[in-house]
């Protein structure tokens, strides 16, 4: 039976924590996956210079591109934003009075 204010699955007050066999196999899970990503580096490696070099060439001309793209963007916004500023100076209440 369980004291009022408490539910089956929780730990009594006077649990000490988690027992010596779940910090165990803790600790083998994490030295499992450590062993595996060591030997996952191991087999792959960093890129060599040549690839590596490759990469940054392609990353930055990917990074032009963007810009180009943004800088063509702002620019094809501004027209629009000149040629409505245009077309309201023309029909604006002055028009034809001179």
């Amino acid at each position: 039976m369980t004291s009022p204010g408490t539910t089956p699955d929780a730990p009594a007050p006077d649990d000490p924590g988690p027992s010596r066999r779940d910090v165990v196999e803790g600790l083998a899970v994490a030295l499992v996956a450590g062993v595996a990503g060591f030997a996952w580096f191991s087999a792959s490696g960093p890129p060599s210079e040549g690839e590596r070099e490759e990469l940054e060439d392609r990353l930055d001309d990917e990074q032009d591109e963007l810009e180009d793209q943004q800088d063509d963007e702002q620019d094809e916004l501004e027209d629009q934003q000149d040629d409505e500023q245009d077309d309201e100076d023309r029909s604006g209440p002055d028009r034809g009075r001179g």
